[in-house]
Parts: structure tokens; sequence; C-alpha cells
């Protein structure tokens, strides 16, 4: 058998809902030259029919079944471990990517022997992929030092789509911790792979982020429930998402295998821009509530954007 170039790696728990769609998107890439490997983590429900439906169909499909839950963190990781492909991409099992979406981010990185993950463009879909609105990663790093990128990713970082761009697997598995039992634990692999090296963005809006429905649920849920769907086997802890990855990047850089000096100028400038953009959100969300707004979560604004698209399709 033959080493493909890029691995596709798809984590999925009870994912019957979209799972059929997400795959047909992903197999009907141009380019060809890859591996999918699906983890399923002791799915109950039609997951796994779904799974062995389209494997029989295409060989590119390799099943990695688990008959217990580890949590997503684990099934994540496990597809990292297993791939065989010089380049990595995560697939989440709701999200619908254009036919042309791998081969513009593999066109990028091969332009760029610098950059080390390549992403396209995002537009927000509900539950039915009606098009929500398009959404600015912003995330487009192409600074020359590790704490230029840093900072700008701290300034700039929101919903962390490009997480699901194509990188290089060498990278991922020597400069980054991967996705941890955490529920912010993406902004903590972005940031690491910032100061890996370029993270390039595609301008086309070529991936389609479904943000509503069971893909949302995790924002409705306690800490608690967060944590056991991340690791079943770990406790929640006391300190809140956030604030433990900005200690886990801060703790990263400045045990990194480099001098000092570097270290601690890429940590100073990551918690500058950090504090900078907290203490903008919070002076934001304070105007709102003195000038009597409402102040929503994300997933609150975009199911209201979902429900007015949803109308506008009924006219």
């Amino acid at each position: 058998m033959s080493t493909p170039r890029l691995t596709i790696g798809l984590p999925v728990y009870n994912g019957e809902a979209h799972l059929a769609e997400t795959l047909e998107s992903i197999l009907a890439q141009d380019f060809t030259d890859f591996e999918l490997i699906v983890g399923d983590n002791a799915s109950t429900d039609g997951t796994r029919d779904i799974l062995c439906d389209f494997a029989t169909r295409d060989e590119r499909i390799i099943l990695e079944l688990s008959d217990e839950n580890h949590g997503a963190a684990w099934n994540y990781n496990r597809l990292v471990t297993a791939a065989r492909g010089e380049l990595f991409k995560w697939a989440a099992a709701d999200d619908l990517i254009a036919p042309t979406y791998v081969s513009a981010c593999i066109n990028e990185l091969d332009r760029h022997p610098e950059a080390v993950l390549a992403y396209a463009g995002t537009t927000l879909i509900d539950d039915r992929g009606v098009r929500i609105r398009d959404h600015a990663d912003g995330l487009h790093l192409t600074q020359p030092q590790p704490w230029e990128r840093l900072r700008q990713f701290a300034a700039k970082r929101w919903l962390c789509n490009p997480c699901f761009g194509v990188a290089r697997t060498a990278v991922m598995r020597s400069d980054t911790t991967l996705i941890t039992a955490n529920r912010s634990s993406d902004v903590t692999y972005l940031a690491q792979m910032a100061v890996a090296g370029q993270i390039r963005e595609v301008p086309d809006r070529l991936f389609y982020r479904r943000v509503v429905g069971e893909s949302a649920s995790l924002g409705a849920h306690n800490r608690r429930a967060v944590a056991a769907f991340f690791d079943p086997h770990r406790s929640a802890g006391v300190v809140p998402p956030m604030t433990r990855v900005f200690v886990d990047i801060n703790r990263w850089i400045l045990t990194r295998r480099e001098a000092i000096v570097p270290r601690v100028r890429t940590a100073a400038a990551f918690s500058a821009a950090w504090m900078k953009r907290n203490a903008g959100v919070a002076l934001w969300r304070a105007r709102r509530r003195l000038r009597g707004g409402a102040v929503r979560g994300f997933y609150a604004s975009v199911a209201t954007a979902s429900d007015q698209s949803r109308t506008e399709v009924a006219r």
C-alpha cells in the first residue's frame, strides 16, 4: 500500500445526523491522494452503520472503532498518531468542505515551505446547511518572528476554525500538545502552531462550519459536563478554561528548548496582547449593559441569525 500525502482524521461520537453529508464532501475533493481515518468513540446511534457502508465503497477510508468512550481529546489525538501522510487535516463530523478545500490548502503550503498550517475562509451554516453568515477568522499569520505571530494570534483568535486546516504532521507531533482535556485546548494548539511557523489563510470561503444544534451544545453545558466530553476520567477542576489556556501557553513557551531571551519576549508579547483583548471585550460588555443592551454569547447570536435565515428561505 502506497503512502498517501495527506491524512484526514475524522473523530466522531453519535454523529449520524450529518455524518454522511460530511463524508461525501471529503470524498469529493479534487485532491485524491489521501487516507481518511475515522475514529468512532463507542457511538450508540447509527454512526457505525454509516461508516461501514462508506468504507465498503471507498478503500481510502480506514475505521478505528473503540468499544469504550475515552473522550474527545483522546479520539482527536489518536488520529494524528495513526496518520501516515506528511500532511494532516482534522475534520469534524458535521462540517462541510468545498471540493477544492484540500488542494487549495496544500498548494499554499507548497508555495510557502515556512508555513506549518494553511486553512480556507469560513462560512457559518445551520443544521440544514443554510448559510448564516461569513466569518472572518483573521489568522493569516505571516510575520517573520514567532513572538510577532503569537501576538497577532492572541489579539485576533476567536472560533479557531484553522484547526481544521491542513498542517504538517511532523510539526503537530513535535511542536504541539495537540488536543488536551480542556474545552479551549484548540486555542493552545493554534498558538503552538503559530510559534512553530507561519499560518496562512486561503481567501476563498471553502469551509462550512455548522455552529448550531449538536455542534454548539457544549456552550449550553456546565463545566463538569464539558470536561467529561473531552475526558470521562478527568474532573473539571476549578480553573476556568480560558485561564487555563493562558497559563498553559505561557508555561509551554517558557519551557521550550531555546534561549531564555526569545522565550521571555514571546511570552511577554503573547500575555500583553491577550490581556489587552480581554480588557477590550470586558469594556464592550460593560458599555452594552450600561446602555441597556443584551450581552449574548456567540452561539446565542448565531442561533438568532439561523432563525432569520430559515425565515428568509421559507419566503
